[in-house]
């Protein structure tokens, strides 16, 4: 009997705690700190996003949804790594967001191009990096003639899955050189 009444006092001093660091402003993450409810846009064969760190990934969500009433778009959502944000107006364009702990601020402006491996061959030895991203997004990191990098990105592909198809491009025609 002792251990079932400790047992419900420590339930209740639990509850108690729990309910009262959840009133406290900024002890809960913003309601739609997770939710991406924007019209999904497709894989583009053009465009252009720049990818930006931010320090806090919920309260950056809040600000390009609620602040800036920018959209996100579900097709390349992956919280709490990951969102892309666009205008409803221009969806080839976009910013996604990407924590970086410790923080350190970058920002990779990304062209969308439809042939990665094509456009690969243009900057082949200046690739620093490619990687497959997940949701169908292959990536070729480059630095331009004054150190900036930049990326192309693939998004949209026909035949073969994503994934094998990015990680054959990226053995073929966009390894960094110093692999």
């Amino acid at each position: 009997m002792k251990i079932a009444i400790k047992f419900f006092q420590t339930l209740v001093i639990a509850v108690a705690i729990s309910v009262t660091l959840l009133s406290i402003p900024g002890m809960a993450a913003p309601a739609a700190a997770q939710e991406c409810n924007g019209p999904a846009v497709l894989p583009r064969s053009h465009g252009m996003v720049s990818r930006i760190n931010v320090k806090d990934f919920n309260k950056s969500m809040d600000y390009y949804q609620n602040t800036l009433k920018l959209k996100c778009n579900p097709t390349f959502f992956t919280p709490p790594y990951w969102a892309e944000f666009y205008q409803p107006d221009s969806p080839e364009a976009s910013i996604g967001i990407n924590p970086s702990q410790p923080f350190e601020s970058k920002n990779v402006p990304t062209l969308i191009v439809p042939d990665l491996a094509e456009a690969c061959g243009a900057i082949k030895t200046s690739i620093t990096e490619s990687e497959y991203a997940d949701k169908g997004v292959c990536l070729a990191f480059f630095t331009d003639l004054s150190g900036n990098t930049l990326a192309y990105r693939q998004e949209k592909w026909s035949g073969e899955e994503p994934e094998k198809q990015c990680k054959k491009i990226i053995s073929n025609q966009c390894a960094p050189l110093n692999q």
